[in-house]
């Protein structure tokens, strides 16, 4: 490939950034491959090392970000035929814009107004169309007509928000669906448990995405993994959980694929609705910004800021929805990433849901530990088949409570009472499916 070079069986960047010509305040490592912007917000001017051949991507990683918010403004690319090895510092602009310096030359530059995160990769290039960068897995042009006449360097300015940039190899691309499944060593719904090993797979309950979601997303194994396929545009990558979450309900979800080349790592949500209200109205739901459903009559909570930059494939999440109505979330068991993301009223239940718009490209669901559930009393080691049929909580009397509309034979009648004063939804205990009535049924 045009953009990478193989030393001592090694993959590098195949650019570095001049070690001569640069800001005032910017210091490039011993390995050419790093600068960064030491103190105030400007004189951070850089090039590459060489000049750039058409259609070779320059990748560039964001390694440090100023989050005082003393500094406005944010990082600017692009070419210039200004040969950086003919530039004294001092000749050298504050900003790259709107002049690269006091030399004649012509430079194609654009600053890029979006917010950034540490983490994302930007590449851009030219051809003879224009310049070009990628970023939120779009290609945006920033200028037309370049004169190919003669060598052109790349250029980056290191200004404002941004402290510190990596030249670095072609980001991964993004895992297909037949990939995807040849990633792992057990399929992407069976993967054990790395971080939160306290829990048993006995005591989580299974969970699945509900079946309705965007067209940019496909669902596999029994719709318990959620996967963006690779599209030009995203306007819908709504997926929901089915089961509603209650106090003490915690839902552990994980982390299967990521995508460099987005800025933010996506949405998570939760909303007193339903989903299955959606299944013949998913138009409806907002497109291109999930904010909008503030505008909903349904109660709705949007988080663009739940994850964090620092993620990982395999990574893995606890949701915990506390009896206060706090949520809480904490990141691969580790008690310094536990934080409240929001608060809710705990007198409700609510469906989480992702808006697959950013780096998270594909989830699983691990499962959910409930606490909702009446306790079930352990049948005895020495259990016959003779205890078949009875009440599952007090294991003594025979099971003639069936829950409706699921059909689940679980109680008997003098149980039955104590179960519906105890339990703080109605939720059938076998299938966590809502009941509407405990029907009792003639003894035999």
């Amino acid at each position: 490939m045009a953009e990478l070079m193989n030393h001592n069986n090694s993959i590098t960047p195949s650019t570095s950034f001049h070690q001569r010509t640069s800001g005032k305040n910017i210091r490039v490592d011993q390995t050419g491959f790093t600068a960064t912007r030491h103190t105030s917000f400007d004189n951070g001017v850089t090039f590459t090392s060489k000049p750039i051949k058409m259609n070779e991507r320059i990748h560039m990683k964001i390694t440090d970000i100023d989050e005082t918010g003393q500094w406005l403004g944010s990082l600017a690319i692009g070419f210039t035929q200004i040969d950086p090895s003919s530039i004294h510092r001092e000749d050298l602009c504050k900003s790259a814009l709107p002049n690269l310096c006091h030399k004649d030359g012509i430079s194609y530059m654009k600053r890029i107004f979006e917010k950034l995160t540490r983490e994302i990769i930007i590449s851009f290039y030219f051809n003879q169309d224009g310049g070009f960068y990628m970023l939120d897995g779009k290609e945006h042009e920033f200028c037309k007509n370049i004169n190919l006449s003669r060598p052109l360097w790349g250029v980056i300015d290191i200004y404002g928000n941004v402290k510190s940039i990596s030249f670095t190899t072609a980001p991964k691309v993004t895992d297909g669906s037949k990939a995807f499944f040849t990633k792992y060593h057990h399929k992407p719904d069976q993967l054990p448990i790395i971080h939160f090993t306290h829990l048993k797979a006995a005591s989580l309950q299974p969970i699945a995405f509900r079946h309705t979601h965007g067209v940019e997303l496909d669902l596999f194994c029994h719709n318990k993994v959620a996967f963006r396929k690779n599209v030009h545009r995203l306007t819908q990558p709504y997926v929901f959980i089915d089961l509603p979450m209650a106090t003490g309900d915690e839902i552990y979800i994980r982390i299967l694929s990521i995508d460099q080349n987005y800025r933010t790592p996506g949405v998570l949500g939760f909303t007193n609705a339903d989903p299955s209200v959606f299944t013949e109205h998913f138009d409806k739901l907002p497109t291109g910004d999930p904010i909008a459903l503030y505008d909903r009559p349904e109660y709705w909570i949007v988080l663009e800021d739940a994850f964090d930059e620092k993620l990982a494939e395999l990574d893995e999440y606890c949701l915990k929805y506390e009896k206060d109505g706090s949520i809480q979330m904490q990141r691969n068991n580790d008690p310094k990433t536990r934080r409240t993301i929001a608060h809710a009223d705990s007198s409700q239940k609510f469906y989480s849901f992702l808006y697959l718009n950013g780096r998270i490209s594909a989830f699983s669901l691990v499962g959910v530990l409930t606490t909702n559930k009446a306790p079930v009393k352990p049948r005895p080691k020495d259990s016959t088949d003779e205890n078949d049929g009875l009440c599952q909580l007090c294991c003594e009397e025979k099971a003639n409570c069936v829950f409706l509309p699921c059909g689940h034979l679980f109680l008997c009648s003098k149980c039955r009472g104590r179960y519906e004063s105890s339990s703080s939804e109605k939720r059938c205990p076998t299938c966590r499916k809502p009941y509407q009535d405990i029907c009792q049924i003639a003894d035999d």
